[in-house]
């Protein structure tokens, strides 16, 4: 029995450890703020790269800043993708400075300076509708491998620690190169699909 209790207690601690994982608008720290927000974006896995990405961060409950102390996927997919790194513009929206969406090259050519995501405190406050007047966008870079299979990331992971609390945000955008990894996205990658018909298959 001693050893039962032990073992349970010792579950109990490492279970405390593990950060409390929440969706998109289910905890402090979001971007959309709505737990089925879902969408993709897809390269083409033998021109160009590399890339940048930009997606919204805000503070969806609470007034404590949350420090960012992790950027990952939440799962992955195939072995012909890179993660090139994380940084974070902030900024002051009007017309002509916008979010970036995605753009060549990375790190982006910005007007604004860009910081490391990890260590940077997310304080701007989510908006119900339009863009905020100070923006957080966390800009992730990709590239492909040469000779991959593509594939990439299936939803954004971040950890952020807020009121010496540590938890992480599962946000819903997949990041992907297209190819034989990269299945049921014949509207991204429809050059892929056309050319490996059986790919469409089942």
């Amino acid at each position: 029995m001693a050893t039962l209790a032990l073992l349970f207690g010792l579950f109990i601690v490492l279970r405390g450890l593990q950060p409390e994982v929440h969706r998109d608008g289910e905890g402090p720290l979001a971007a959309t703020g709505d737990p089925r927000h879902q969408e993709a974006g897809a390269f083409d896995p033998v021109k160009g790269g590399p890339w940048t990405l930009g997606y919204p961060l805000c503070l969806m409950q609470g007034d404590q800043p949350a420090t960012i102390d992790s950027v990952g996927p939440a799962k992955t997919v195939g072995a012909g993708f890179r993660f090139l790194g994380a940084e974070i513009r902030q900024f002051a929206t009007a017309r002509g400075h916008m979010p970036i969406g995605s753009v060549d090259g990375y790190p982006p050519q910005l007007p604004d300076p860009l910081q490391p995501a990890v260590g940077f405190s997310v304080s701007t406050r989510c908006t119900k509708s339009g863009l905020p007047p100070t923006y957080t966008e966390l800009l992730i870079g990709v590239d492909r491998k040469a000779g991959g299979d593509g594939g990439g990331w299936r939803g954004i992971k971040v950890g952020y620690t807020v009121g010496g609390r540590h938890r992480a945000v599962i946000l819903g955008f997949d990041i992907l190169v297209c190819g034989p990894a990269v299945t049921n996205e014949p509207h991204l990658c429809p050059e892929f699909f056309a050319a490996t018909p059986s790919a469409t298959s089942g």
